[in-house]
Order: C-alpha cells, then sequence, then structure tokens
C-alpha cells in the first residue's frame, strides 16, 4: 500500500512538472539593454530627440578587480514618434532595449510645453514592458543634458535622479512625488489639472542636479512652474506632507531664526454648497520637534503655545501663499474640483464651465494647529 502512495505521489509531481511553462522570453540576458532612464525632447523642426540611458554590467576577470568605466552608456535616436526612436535603438546599440527596470521618464520643458504629455507618452502606458511607477519628471532645459550628467552617488544618472526626487519629496518637502500613473489618474478625473516634479542643473560649479519644485499641467501641456517655496504650502493642502522644516524669526534679533522639524502632518478639507457656490475649508494639524532654539526659552504652558503659535501662523502664511500664487494663474491642482464631483456630480457640471475663473475667486478658509512632540535631547531653552 505504502509503495503505490509513494508511485502515485511521484507520478503526480511528475505531470505537474509538465505543466509548468517554460521562460517567458525568447531572448537571452546578452541580447538584451535594461533601460534606467529616458529623456524626450522636442527638435527644432518638431520631431522627437530620445536619449536612452542603458545599464552597462561590470566585468571582472579573475584575479582583478573591477574596470573604472562608467555603469551606463547613453543612445541617442530621433524620429517622428517615440516609437519610431525606440526602434532605432539597436541600431547602435546591438541590443533591444528592455524597459521593465526603468527608473525614470524625463520631458524637456520645450517638448511638455508644445505638446499633450498624455499622447507623448501613449506608447509608455500601451507597452506591457514599462511599469506605471516609473518617475515622471520635467526639465528646466534639456532632457538629455541631465541625463548625460555624471551621478554622485548612485551607478547611472537615473538612479540618481530617481532618489533626489524621492527624499525631497519625503524629507525636504520641495517636490512631490509622480509617476507615469499618477499622471494617467489625474487626466482621467474631473479636472484634469494636474502637478509633475520638476528637475533642473544648479549654477554651482559641479552643475548638480536638483528636484525642487513643480511643472503645473493644463490641458495636458505645462503652463507654470511652482517655485519650490510654495511646493510645501501645497503638500500641506493636498493632504500630502511627510517631513519638513519650519523657520520662524526672532523678534528684535535680525537674522536669527528658531527652526522646528514637521514630525506628522494631517490636513482635512471640507467643501459644501451654498446658493450654488462652494464653500472650502481645510483644517491642518501637525506636530513639531523643536530643532533650533536661539531666542525662546520654553517654561511653562503659556509659553509652549506662544511658540507652536507661531509656527502655526508660518505655515499659514506659507498656504496662502501657495492659494494666492495658483488662484493667480487659474490652475486648481490641490483637488477641490474633483472632491465637489465626487461628492456631487450635478453641481460639478454647473461649475465646470467656468471654474477657473470661480477658483480664482473663491474664498478658502484654513487653519493650523501644531502640537510639540520634544524638544530634542535638550531642555526646551537655547544652548548659550
Amino acid at each position: 500500500m505504502k509503495k503505490q502512495t509513494g508511485i502515485l505521489l511521484i507520478a503526480s509531481l511528475f505531470m505537474s512538472f509538465m505543466l509548468l511553462t517554460g521562460c517567458w522570453s525568447k531572448y537571452e540576458l546578452t541580447e538584451r539593454g535594461f533601460v534606467m532612464g529616458v529623456a524626450l525632447d522636442e527638435t527644432k523642426d518638431g520631431k522627437i530627440e530620445m536619449l536612452t540611458q542603458i545599464y552597462r554590467p561590470a566585468s571582472v576577470e579573475t584575479g582583478k578587480s573591477a574596470t573604472t568605466q562608467t555603469s551606463s552608456v547613453s543612445i541617442h535616436t530621433q524620429d517622428d514618434t517615440v516609437m519610431e526612436a525606440i526602434r532605432d535603438i539597436p541600431i547602435h546599440l546591438g541590443r533591444k532595449a528592455q524597459w521593465s527596470h526603468t527608473r525614470v521618464i524625463i520631458v524637456g520643458e520645450k517638448l511638455a510645453r508644445n505638446q499633450d504629455l498624455g499622447k507623448t507618452l501613449d506608447i509608455f502606458y500601451r507597452d506591457h514592458e514599462p511599469r506605471s511607477s516609473v518617475k515622471l519628471l520635467i526639465s528646466k532645459g534639456p532632457a538629455h543634458k541631465l541625463l548625460e550628467k555624471q551621478p554622485l552617488i548612485e551607478q547611472t544618472t537615473a538612479q540618481q535622479i530617481l532618489r533626489t526626487e524621492e527624499f525631497s519629496y519625503l524629507n525636504a518637502a520641495k517636490t512631490m512625488d509622480t509617476s507615469l500613473l499618477d499622471l494617467l489618474l489625474q487626466q482621467e478625473s474631473a479636472h484634469p489639472d494636474t502637478v509633475i516634479s520638476y528637475v533642473y542643473r544648479n549654477s554651482n560649479p559641479e552643475q548638480t542636479l536638483s528636484t525642487a519644485g513643480l511643472a503645473l499641467i493644463k490641458n495636458g501641456k505645462m503652463k507654470k512652474v511652482m517655485p519650490p517655496d510654495k511646493v510645501e504650502g501645497l503638500l500641506a493642502l493636498r493632504n500630502e506632507y511627510h517631513s519638513g522644516v519650519l523657520e520662524i524669526p526672532c523678534e528684535g534679533m535680525k537674522g536669527e531664526k528658531e527652526t522646528a522639524e514637521v514630525l506628522a502632518l494631517r490636513t482635512a478639507s471640507k467643501v459644501t454648497m451654498k446658493d450654488g457656490n462652494p464653500i472650502v475649508s481645510y483644517r491642518i494639524k501637525g506636530e513639531l520637534a523643536i530643532t533650533e532654539l536661539k531666542c525662546t526659552a520654553i517654561v511653562s504652558k503659556k509659553d509652549e503655545q506662544a511658540f507652536l503659535e507661531k509656527f502655526s501662523a508660518a505655515l499659514l502664511r506659507q498656504t496662502s501663499a501657495t492659494l494666492k500664487f495658483l488662484q493667480k494663474n487659474k490652475l486648481e491642482v490641490i483637488g477641490i474640483g474633483n472632491q465637489i464631483y465626487r461628492q456631487s456630480p450635478g453641481a460639478w457640471h454647473k461649475l465646470q464651465p467656468d471654474w477657473d475663473e470661480r477658483f480664482a475667486e473663491l474664498p478658502i478658509d484654513v487653519k493650523v494647529e501644531f502640537k510639540l512632540v520634544t524638544g530634542g535631547t535638550m531642555n526646551s531653552k537655547p544652548a548659550s
């Protein structure tokens, strides 16, 4: 009996192996060039200029150290469409481009202003290889010049830009984390105005790359750049603020400032309709950690409350400056229109035709409240 059971078990295992599929692709690794990043620009005659950064595997011979060659190679192609530019990569590389490991897609500002981004990037949505989580950025000036720079610490420039964007968003609140999927979802929403992370070369001698600020998108095209000092307020209003630093001036001490780290921030928005007009309010609550004290001694609850009120006022000024900037440019990217649509589609359809003008004049009430979590490893007094 045991022998028969063993034979049946072996037969079952053998049959299961027969049902397993083979390799997912007929291509060998040596026939593929793994794309790390791609830069898209518009030429003078309206064509697509594409720079594709391909990962170069390191080869180490036995008994020898790794070579000092760069970890990537750049391929330049140009054509009427993105697809044709992609198909020309093997002409130069001798391998087929593999897009499943792509880190970033960077669109040059000229192309972003002149052509619809959704149509330009259509191939990356339709093809099965690129992931929808690929980071999307718009560059100041030609995009290909950014990918041609050497990375500071990462293996490739594409990876360097990816990490810079992520930490600029998560730790500094100077940009937003945007992907192919984010753009698609926003463009398919009731109010499609959106934002894309902005990247540029610094003016320092090393011309290092920075991701700070946002490109504001309307009707699929870039319309305006939001400077980094306005992004913090936008993140707070959108409830997407992770961590950052706030400053307040010391009264009577020119040039001296105190700082606190924002450990957590939660925003609740409310939209109600009255006589056909929206009434919008935001309630922002956060937690602070003291990072620099220069002119304040917190020895009582009253001192602490006064200290927190100054930081609440600081964030309130930032959100007010952000709202003023957006209303002046008639670019509603804080989600009010979409919230109205979710609550009352009928009301939104009435507001939609002239929503830009309505938003520009819309009164928005914002209130900020902080609580102090920690004063650090010292007591809540200046060190000196």
